[in-house]
């Protein structure tokens, strides 16, 4: 009986919880990397955060290639050879000693791995399993990404300051390899290859009516060639642009603008990154609930305006932090926004084109919206060496958050293929 009662859905988020962590803890932890490689090896932030910006440029690239290989040959085996490519890539840049070893490995290589396995074969997947309470359940399984960098940035500090940067670099590529392979080992690519259902519930027991729009994402098959021909599937994605670009530019110089810009110690500065990815956990528990529930009635736009909207405003404020307590405030703010919007923008997107090619129109997404954000962490780390400071790159990206609230406005449920 208890057998009959599990969902194995559960097992699909637990899954792609634990593959985010691992993903995200060995490279999400690059900026308290930052400030030890930059006085250890005499480079400056522009050069390494170019390091770290053609990792995006291959995230965005073969996001595509990600998407297509798990429609074709299955989430498990994906991210099981991304995980192996990964970690490998991560053990190698423990032995850099040029620039161009740090491209290769961390930008290249490590980056082509984390593509296969991180968030197109994971979140899509997780998507396929849930449909009633899919935000809830796509956000539970992104905490994994948020968590990852919560618990690995303390741990690889202490890690740095005991065993050096190298040591750990080979630590997290172990770790990346092992985890992730774990975490795609228990991947299925959809309920009916379980003998079960979306939620494990029959559609014509869970839905009364066919106007409920919760189950709209599982009888909706888009394909990508016919989403790309609606003005929805772009304007979701220049939606998306604006805070991207600001936050994927702001994380890798975080530790580095908390110790600059606002002058906290080395110690503090690095438990900013930890304050923020907390706060974008939390921010996704609570707004998934929060759209779930107002699904039905009001879609999930009122929410996905909240969090952009909070986005832009902390981007203008950036300038005037200065101390702690103003600092906590800020990280707490855009952590909030950005983990909400990070959890409801792919949960928007089945909604607006189903489920049945997901990963493949995901991973369009996702190359589109990574290509043109990759020039955020190389724009912070320039300016930041030209200025000294990082008050301009918060104007600028404030005004690219400003133009992802306009064209939110403009997403319209397409009708026409």
């Amino acid at each position: 009986m208890i057998g009959k009662r599990f969902f194995y859905g559960y097992v699909i988020v637990f899954a792609a919880w634990l593959v985010m962590f691992v993903c995200t803890g060995g490279v999400d932890t690059f900026s308290v990397f930052l400030p030890v490689l930059m006085e250890e090896l005499g480079w400056a932030s522009g050069t390494l955060s170019l390091g770290y910006t053609i990792g995006l440029v291959v995230l965005a690239v073969m996001s595509p290639v990600s998407g297509i290989l798990t429609d074709k040959i299955g989430p498990r085996r994906t991210v099981i050879i991304g995980a192996i490519i990964g970690g490998v890539g991560l053990c190698l840049t423990s032995q850099i000693s040029q620039p161009w070893h740090f491209y290769l490995t961390l930008g290249l290589i490590t980056s082509a791995g984390v593509s296969l396995a991180y968030i197109v074969p994971t979140v899509p997947t997780v998507r396929r399993w849930f449909t009633r309470k899919a935000a809830l359940m796509i956000s539970l399984a992104m905490t994994g990404s948020g968590l990852g960098v919560v618990v690995m940035a303390p741990l690889v500090y202490s890690l740095i300051a005991s065993y050096g940067w190298r040591a750990t670099y080979l630590v997290l590529g172990i770790t990346m390899a092992v985890g992730a392979s774990i975490g795609g080992a228990l991947l299925i690519k959809s309920p009916e290859l379980k003998g079960t259902y979306p939620d494990g519930t029959k559609p014509a027991q869970a839905m009364p009516t066919r106007n409920e729009a919760e189950y709209t994402g599982r009888t909706e098959q888009w394909s990508a060639s016919e989403a790309m021909r609606t003005s929805a599937f772009w304007c979701l994605i220049l939606a998306q642009i604006g805070y991207f670009t600001a936050i994927v530019g702001l994380l890798p110089h975080l530790v580095t603008w908390a110790q600059v810009d606002v002058g906290l110690p080395p110690a503090a500065a690095v438990s900013m990154l930890s304050v923020f990815v907390f706060s974008s956990v939390v921010g996704r528990f609570i707004t998934a609930f929060i759209s779930d529930v107002l699904m039905l009635r009001f879609g999930r736009k009122p929410m996905l305006f909240l969090c952009t909207i909070g986005i832009t405003l902390a981007m203008f404020c950036a300038p005037m932090v200065s101390g702690t307590a103003s600092a906590t405030i800020f990280v707490i703010w855009v952590g909030f926004c950005y983990g909400s919007c990070f959890g409801l923008f792919p949960t928007y997107l089945g909604d607006l084109f189903g489920t049945a090619n997901l990963p493949t129109l995901f991973g369009v997404v996702f190359m589109v919206i990574s290509l043109v954000c990759a020039v955020g962490p190389w724009g912070f780390g320039v300016i930041f060496d030209w200025r000294g400071n990082y008050d301009l790159t918060f104007l600028v990206t404030g005004v690219l958050c400003l133009l992802s609230v306009i064209f939110l406005g403009l997403i319209k449920m397409p009708t026409e293929r």
